[in-house]
């Protein structure tokens, strides 16, 4: 957790506060890395649309697609 940047540290808190499983916020931390663009795309994304874990991989996906 030391070693995470501020967006790493606020996707994580957001997630964990919202109740996702440990699995689903590591993975989606550790493919999203550091792109903040990335981590800003899914900070949004879950405050508006509070998504399933499935609706968070696929945003994953998509979000290391572009």
């Amino acid at each position: 957790f030391s070693s995470m940047s501020p967006k790493q540290k606020a996707l994580y808190s957001l997630m964990e506060d919202l109740g996702y499983s440990h699995a689903c916020i590591t993975a989606t931390i550790m493919l999203l890395r550091d792109n903040r663009y990335a981590l800003d795309d899914m900070i949004l994304f879950i405050e508006d649309e509070q998504p399933t874990e499935d609706e968070i991989i696929d945003k994953t996906a998509e979000l290391l697609q572009k």
